[in-house]
């Protein structure tokens, strides 16, 4: 009967050790989504401008940068006031938010005219995901940087909505703005937890 002790003891552990080693893993994605976004970053910077050497001795026309996001990455979004950096896919899937915010489908273009929105989830470990964001107040800045461009957004509102409200997609004003999306509560969510900004910077990298 003592490796039958042993088998509970092992199941027990590994129950308990789960959703830590879990969210560690996806915190570990996370960071590394990050880290090679940056690098796709430097190393696209040296590109160019390898680039444009060639083009200044062969004197012929810079031609456009290549704007196709890397590992399809749109950028990262940062809230200070929150400690937050997130790095942004394209499509809100369920595998792209285990590990980054999404770009609903649709909605508009990040930096153009028109309401641009990203969902993530409130993860259980503090600071990770949107799990702060309800303590983002009006005012408080919002920055996107993509591969070319960083965008500043300003908070001018917070909203508790139904699912099923889709009313807090709209442009009626035909500015930039972004919306923020997630659920709430966190357990057993009834809700969406918004939170709206207007572009107020725009600035070339």
């Amino acid at each position: 009967m003592k490796w039958f002790a042993y088998l509970l003891l092992v199941i027990g552990l590994s129950t308990m050790f789960y959703p830590k080693a879990k969210s560690m893993y996806y915190s570990q994605v996370e960071r590394q989504l990050l880290k090679d976004w940056e690098a796709a970053e430097v190393n696209s910077v040296i590109q160019q401008s390898y680039q444009q050497l060639d083009d200044i001795f062969l004197e012929i026309q810079q031609p456009q940068p290549n704007t196709t996001p890397k590992n399809g990455i749109l950028g990262k979004l940062t809230i200070n006031q929150i400690d937050l950096m997130i790095p942004i896919m394209e499509g809100a899937s369920q595998k792209n938010l285990k590990v980054a915010a999404g770009h609903l489908a649709g909605t508009g273009s990040i930096g153009e005219i028109g309401n641009s929105a990203i969902a993530a989830h409130r993860s259980y470990t503090y600071g990770k995901q949107f799990n702060r964001l309800p303590e983002v107040e009006e005012g408080d800045l919002i920055q996107i940087e993509t591969t070319q461009k960083k965008f500043t957004y300003s908070v001018t509102e917070k909203l508790l909505v139904l699912p099923t409200d889709l009313s807090v997609l709209q442009n009626e004003n035909n500015e930039s703005m972004i919306t923020l999306i997630t659920c709430h509560p966190m357990k057993n969510p009834t809700h969406r937890y918004i939170v709206k900004a207007v572009l107020q910077k725009e600035e070339v990298l």
